[in-house]
């Protein structure tokens, strides 16, 4: 594949996912409002706890096998017959994980009751929400078929009409029913959301295939090391984040906690989009030519420059109007918080090349460094973050996430050329330090006294790297000509 096919081929997959994430997240706002209109505060509470509850034990259940069967799918693709063996054995695992969730919650909802609510009123609640653990189970290894086939039309449709259907019960439902509903929409949605994913997967044509009990328990366990190493650096995200949060609250008060809060989630959410959009077809991508050191070399470059040229004008926005957008998502009680964002924002941008060589590991099945990778730096995060909310405020706190990324670069590219004789190549750090450069001005622009001069040279700034970017863009995916045929047509 030619590189301006394989730039249009990632720039299709973040388009693709890019946009189902955008189109999630508004009917989540649907949702989120319509339940707090007709459940009120206390059944939105009951809602939540439930909820919460039971991601929980599927986050401690699933063994992270949505995303690492992936791997052994796409590493399948262009030959059904092993493709088929891999989904054989992935089918196992998602029944055998999703029963016992199942089980867990069914034995002990008598004790998650008391757990979450004092007493045993939800009992009955927690023992039939159980089933919708098994549902997100099967959808995971559903899933994981599609993603791993790179089936964007069937992934792209099953979303939008599985997110449709979800919305349309949640809201007749709470509607009718009020808070006595809450049970039957999280399974009637779990359950349309499983029929969705079914149909969509039986699409593919695999081979009838016969795999024995040892077969399975060999290709299962691969499956299962590496998602259980997704799922364990998953926890330490979530620990961290715990306890960066208990230390803002004992040192300060709950506002800068929801501070924070509020500022980590609209990053992460909304620049962490591209991400997690380009995620989808790069690690099956990425799978696909583990074994090829120059084919994997160049996968990262690609994705690296792709990611630089998307992320900075988004990183630019954020830093120069920071004030505009927390009013606008949250209110201008916020607008407190408008240089952790800027430098949170800032940090997230150089988070590209390691992030792009943590996938690295996992596609070449090397789990365990991938763990101690992501422990490592969840540790020298954690500390930064601490001594920056210490000495700093909120301000150092955002600020904090600036060394511990470039540090995450350096560890993660010394790994890589010492376990893989990998190379990034001087085309990617120049565009990098290029942006990283201009990003800054941003963010002395940003803090400059005089208002006017402030606003026009944000301005300025924001439009000459958006416009520089979409050059580069054009160049590599010929967006020029794919316009004018669309204009033609």
């Amino acid at each position: 594949m030619n590189a301006i096919n394989t730039y249009k081929s990632s720039a299709k997959g973040i388009a693709i996912f890019g946009g189902l994430q955008v189109f999630k997240i508004l009917l989540s706002v649907i949702r989120t409002k319509c339940s707090a209109l007709f459940l009120g505060p206390a059944g939105f509470g009951i809602y939540s706890l439930i909820s919460s509850t039971l991601t929980s034990i599927e986050l401690a259940t699933n063994c992270g096998l949505g995303t690492s069967a992936v791997k052994d799918i796409a590493k399948a693709e262009g030959s059904p017959l092993h493709t088929s063996q891999a989904y054989t054995v992935l089918n196992r695992l998602v029944w055998i994980t999703g029963v016992l969730a199942v089980l867990l919650c069914g034995v002990s909802s008598k004790w998650l009751s008391i757990s979450a609510f004092g007493n045993t009123d939800y009992t009955w609640a927690f023992a039939l929400g159980a089933i919708s653990l098994l549902c997100s189970q099967l959808m995971a290894g559903q899933g994981a078929l599609l993603t791993g086939l790179r089936k964007y039309r069937y992934i792209t449709r099953l979303n939008i009409w599985s997110n449709i259907a979800s919305v349309i019960i949640t809201v007749t439902l709470y509607w009718k029913w009020n808070v006595d509903a809450i049970v039957p929409v999280i399974l009637l949605s779990s359950i349309i959301n499983l029929v969705f994913s079914a149909y969509y997967a039986r699409k593919i044509n695999l081979p009838a295939t016969i795999v024995s009990i040892k077969s399975t328990l060999t290709k299962g366990w691969e499956m299962l090391k590496t998602g259980i190493f997704i799922s364990l650096s998953g926890a330490l995200t979530v620990l961290a984040g715990y306890a960066i949060r208990i230390f803002i609250s004992q040192t300060t008060d709950v506002v800068q906690v929801g501070l924070f809060t509020a500022v980590f989630s609209l990053v992460n959410t909304y620049l962490g989009m591209v991400f997690s959009s380009i995620e989808r077809d790069f690690f099956p991508r990425l799978c696909a030519v583990a074994d090829s050191v120059d084919d994997t070399s160049v996968a990262i470059r690609q994705e690296n420059e792709l990611l630089i040229l998307l992320l900075a004008p988004l990183v630019a926005i954020f830093i120069a109007f920071a004030p505009m957008v927390l009013t606008l998502f949250y209110s201008d009680k916020f607008i407190e918080a408008e240089s952790m964002m800027g430098f949170t924002a800032f940090a997230l941008f150089l988070k590209i090349p390691s992030w792009t060589m943590s996938i690295v590991f996992l596609a070449k099945g090397d789990n365990r460094t991938y763990f101690v990778t992501q422990l490592a730096f969840t540790a020298y995060c954690l500390a930064f973050n601490t001594a920056g909310f210490y000495f700093g405020g909120l301000t150092g706190l955002g600020i904090s996430f600036i060394p511990a990324y470039l540090l995450y670069i350096v560890h993660a590219y010394l790994l890589c050329a010492k376990k893989y004789e990998f190379r990034f190549g001087w085309i990617v750090w120049r565009k990098l330090s290029g942006y990283a450069a201009s990003l800054i001005c941003v963010c002395v622009a940003a803090n400059w006294p005089n208002p006017l001069v402030r606003h026009i040279l944000e301005t300025l700034l924001v439009v000459s790297i958006t416009a520089i970017a979409l050059k580069e863009l054009n160049e590599k995916l010929a967006l020029t000509d794919y316009i004018r045929k669309k204009i033609k047509r």
